[in-house]
């Protein structure tokens, strides 16, 4: 058992079983010894010297053995014959005679005690193990030779062995339910603040400081657990100092959004943060254990980063998959010939992009500007120059000016709406309504541009269209934009299939062609701004590369969803998906 208690139980209850045994075993013995000291006593007390002359004077002459047979049974009284004890008569032979208890001499146990009778010697030697007690003397009675044979079988002996085994079996139950009962109180006051010692114990090495334990007396264990509760207390302390210290450079390491990496002077990994972990393997569990693991990349020795002296650093960029890494490398604790090296890792990426952005932009937006103006330039100039320019020609020049400044003016206007987009000064004109009828006329308004390359422009709508609430216009130039990217970007004689449908109570507008289809690897990239797959044809065609990017814009901000899905040679789907309505004026039932 591993409880303390039932371990001072079971001492008590063996030491009382043990007492109760010996205690037993000593009072058998004693009862046995006491008999047989009793026996013989009895035996010694009748068979006197006088007696035994008696019985020599009775025995002598003819019919002597009768009369000593009757003078013995004579005293059968002061001998204790009872069935148990039992007196025998036998002949110098071992022949049986006569006697108290056995009748007949067809069977007679030769005891050794007997036998030295038969050789003329007292039989009074006492054999604990045997089972019974005896005693045989010759006799000499004139010319009869006889044995006076006492023999006790013990029956009252084990009668009386038996009762003390009774009395002594209740005597050890009592004492045990007793011993069981006062050891679990004695050992309740031993074992019950040592196992609260031990609890404590348990709770203190989990971390749990709060719990005081009991003090029960003022004897050795009361001072030990004073001394523990005393200790429990300024273990919390100390450690709630260091663990705020801890929690607050833990946290502050593992939220930055800079990676952090220290190495030790061998150039081990000791320490690795989230970020970091995030930018040098994308997030995945393996890592590298050296620095070279992990800055392979920076083409950088690691000794020259130890022999650097604070506050000197070296610092190296480079690209790492997608990502764009600016990292400084310095050491720490070099004064006191420990330490190692520390890398912080900047990510730069977005900061690349967005410069990049930025120059693709001027850029873009420069050359888009520039195009219809040096048309417009040169176009006037000539007119400026010739005043003889046909009517016709002249007519054309000027439809040629016309045009551009449309376009410039579209263009400006695209990007006037994503600065407004950008900033949120964007009026909304929400609304609830049936799309039906708006999507059927945007689709009958572009049915002449789309005759004009010789399109076949179709819109289905289904009977149980939700209701959505949206910007009315916004999302009719969302839809017209679309329509129109599928008419421009079609072979001429191509179809286009506008549909509209139920999509578990969303609104799912659909426009389908047939069309040139756009390369998988430009998908990701449609919505970004003046992305464009062909740039000669979108120019040629008029587009800025802006449209799609307005439209996601606008379905962003009505919980909706605009995604393209597309197949070189085979044509391209696009699907905006919008929120159902609940009706202006409906009752919600609970």
């Amino acid at each position: 058992m591993r409880s303390l208690q039932w371990k001072l139980v079971m001492i008590l209850v063996l030491l009382v079983i043990t007492v109760m045994v010996l205690v037993g075993t000593y009072l058998l013995s004693g009862v046995s010894g006491f008999y047989e000291q009793m026996f013989y006593t009895e035996m010694n007390q009748v068979f006197t010297p006088d007696f035994l002359d008696t019985v020599i004077r009775t025995g002598a002459g003819e019919g002597g053995v009768a009369r000593v047979a009757e003078y013995v049974q004579a005293h059968s009284a002061r001998l204790g014959l009872t069935e148990n004890r039992t007196f025998t008569l036998f002949d110098g032979e071992g022949n049986y005679i006569t006697g108290s208890g056995i009748t007949s001499g067809s069977f007679v146990d030769y005891s050794p005690n007997l036998i030295a009778a038969m050789n003329g010697q007292i039989g009074s030697e006492s054999n604990r193990m045997a089972p019974y007690y005896d005693l045989a003397i010759p006799v000499t009675a004139g010319e009869n030779h006889l044995i006076l044979y006492v023999r006790d079988n013990k029956a009252s002996v084990s009668e009386l062995q038996w009762m003390l085994l009774g009395i002594i079996g209740q005597a050890l139950l009592m004492g045990l339910i007793l011993s069981i009962l006062l050891s679990i109180l004695l050992s309740k006051t031993i074992s019950r603040p040592i196992e609260d010692l031990t609890r404590g114990a348990k709770a203190v090495a989990a971390g749990d400081f709060t719990s005081k334990l009991p003090v029960y007396s003022n004897d050795e264990i009361g001072i030990l657990t004073e001394t523990f509760n005393s200790m429990s207390q300024t273990l919390s302390d100390t450690l709630r100092t260091v663990e705020n210290e801890r929690d607050k450079l833990s946290a502050l390491f593992e939220h930055m959004t800079d990676g952090v990496a220290a190495f030790d002077r061998q150039g081990k990994l000791l320490h690795l943060n989230n970020a970091a972990k995030e930018l040098l393997t994308g997030g995945g569990e393996e890592t590298g254990q050296n620095f070279y693991d992990l800055f392979a990349e920076a083409d950088i020795a690691f000794p020259e980063i130890l022999a650097l002296k604070r506050p000197e650093y070296r610092e190296r960029m480079y690209s790492l998959g997608s990502r764009e890494l600016r990292v400084l490398f310095t050491p720490f604790g070099i004064a006191d010939g420990e330490g190692g090296v520390i890398a912080v890792i900047y990510d730069i990426t977005e900061q690349k992009r967005l410069e990049n952005s930025r120059r693709e932009f001027v850029a873009d937006i420069t050359h888009e500007l520039r195009t219809p103006l040096t048309n417009v330039k040169s176009y006037a100039e000539t007119l400026i120059s010739d005043d003889d320019i046909p009517p016709t020609t002249r007519r054309r020049f000027l439809n040629v000016i016309l045009n551009e400044t449309d376009r410039m003016t579209r263009l400006v206007q695209d990007l006037l709406t994503l600065s407004k987009l950008d900033y949120g000064h964007t009026d909304w004109n929400l609304e609830t309504f049936d799309p039906t009828p708006m999507i059927c006329n945007i689709a009958e308004a572009m049915n002449g541009d789309a005759a004009r390359h010789n399109h076949t422009l179709t819109c289905e709508t289904h009977n149980n269209l939700p209701l959505v609430r949206a910007d009315r216009d916004r999302l009719g130039q969302v839809l017209a934009n679309v329509i129109g990217n599928a008419i421009k970007y079609t072979p001429d004689g191509g179809k286009i299939h506008v549909s509209a449908q139920n999509e578990n109570g969303n609104l799912l507008i659909t426009v389908s062609d047939n069309g040139i289809g756009i390369p998988a690897a430009d998908l990701p990239y449609l919505f970004n701004r003046f992305y464009r797959v062909d740039k000669a044809r979108s120019r040629q065609s008029g587009g800025s590369g802006l449209g799609l990017a307005i439209a996601k814009e606008f379905i962003d901000r009505l919980d909706g969803n605009i995604s393209i899905e597309s197949e070189p040679g085979k044509g391209t789907s696009v699907f905006i998906r919008l929120p159902g309505a609940v009706p202006e004026g409906s009752v919600s039932e609970s």
